[in-house]
């Protein structure tokens, strides 16, 4: 079966002229003071972080990220790159259902979670599916372990092409040199894999970090690594993938935790805490694990780059968090998420972002027109 055939769909979205953003946000930027401890959560950290040409004040409240429910809702679009999110609950329904499935109950299941799926993961999915219809006696496990062979010879020519590409960066050192070295080993590794034992992708870039450590043109070292970190792994190859789950030592919960993990819903600061940002509910909006991992601590004018479709996944995520908040699924301490969130994002960007979103008083008369009750309160706690 030839694997690469199958459509890949990008978790990234090409920069766009957001140029802008940056100077846009720089005449706005916040200087924020370092939080203390005792502050970090309070409303002190909120009014030193958001304190800019005039003070902004929130009516929202503390929160640390695990108690973010907005992230506990099913089916919410991720602010970052618009896909559908699972909660932590979702995923084990998910790994549940899939355990033992074969046939149609699993094409099933996988075709009506699509949805979630990401890049690789949604390449894996759809092959799977198609693997199913002809095996329909194979679980996820089986599949992946009957196919890994195929997937394997395929991972390692790309390897091989990989090593080569390096080898031909570093032939400028001459014959003999330490990386052509080092090379000549990895693919003796790849030569020598068996389905138990086989070249991995972590070590050898250690070791090659070793190697150029060594060299005295660190702008040829850099090129040499640059290279070299093409090397495919089960984030972006279909084939690595299948390798690294077909090898006989993994369930059916594992594969379906895996292709859905990308997908679950984090609570993610629009201002990095690592930048000053408190943990609050001001100061979150939902976001897949895929975009979050991927955006670390970058400040998000620079991250919008990447996302150039972001003003509209946020409003997307905005507007299904709303009516949410109309139904009470969060309770009764959200209905001004939106408006502070709108206040946060058009501070962070520049203006980039400006969410038309629904006021305390629109959401309450929303609950009125539908006949439905308005969440209680939190009584506060006694001293």
């Amino acid at each position: 079966m030839i694997l690469r055939h199958l459509d890949m769909q990008s978790a990234s979205v090409q920069p766009a002229q957001l140029k802008s953003v940056s100077s846009s946000a720089q005449a706005h930027q916040v200087q924020p003071e370092k939080p203390g401890a005792d502050d970090k959560v309070g409303s002190n950290a909120l009014s030193n972080y958001f304190r800019g040409s005039q003070m902004v004040h929130f009516k929202g409240h503390p929160c640390s990220k695990s108690e973010f429910k907005v992230k506990r809702e099913e089916g919410i679009p991720c602010a970052c790159c618009g896909r559908l999110m699972m909660t932590n609950n979702g995923v084990q329904n998910f790994e549940n259902k899939a355990d033992g499935a074969k046939g149609e109950d699993l094409q099933n299941l996988l075709t009506a979670n699509m949805d979630f799926f990401r890049g690789t993961e949604k390449a894996v999915v759809n092959f799977l599916v198609k693997t199913s219809k002809a095996n329909p006696e194979l679980t996820m496990s089986g599949i992946m372990t009957q196919y890994s062979p195929s997937a394997k010879v395929l991972l390692e020519d790309e390897q091989r092409n990989v090593l080569s590409e390096v080898s031909q960066k570093a032939s400028v050192l001459g014959k003999d040199n330490p990386v052509e070295k080092y090379i000549q080993k990895g693919l003796k590794d790849i030569a020598e894999s068996t389905d138990k034992k086989h070249f991995e992708r972590k070590p050898f870039l250690k070791g090659l970090v070793d190697v150029t450590n060594k060299l005295s043109d660190r702008e040829l070292a850099g090129q040499i690594l640059d290279t070299a970190v093409k090397l495919p792994m089960s984030q972006n190859s279909i084939e690595a993938f299948i390798v690294k789950y077909g090898h006989g030592t993994k369930t059916d919960k594992q594969i379906a935790h895996r292709l859905a993990q990308t997908a679950v819903s984090t609570a993610e600061h629009i201002h990095p805490d690592t930048l000053g940002g408190p943990d609050h509910t001001s100061n979150y909006v939902a976001e897949c694990g895929d975009c979050n991992s991927k955006r670390g601590h970058m400040p998000l004018e620079e991250w919008m780059e990447n996302f150039p479709n972001m003003p509209r996944s946020v409003q997307r995520n905005i507007d299904e968090v709303t009516e949410r908040i109309i139904q009470g699924n969060l309770g009764g301490r959200y209905d001004d998420y939106p408006m502070d969130v709108k206040q946060t994002m058009n501070r962070e960007t520049g203006g980039i972002i400006r969410l038309e979103v629904k006021n305390p008083e629109e959401i309450e008369k929303a609950r009125e027109e539908r006949g439905l009750p308005s969440p209680q309160q939190p009584q506060p706690q006694r001293q």
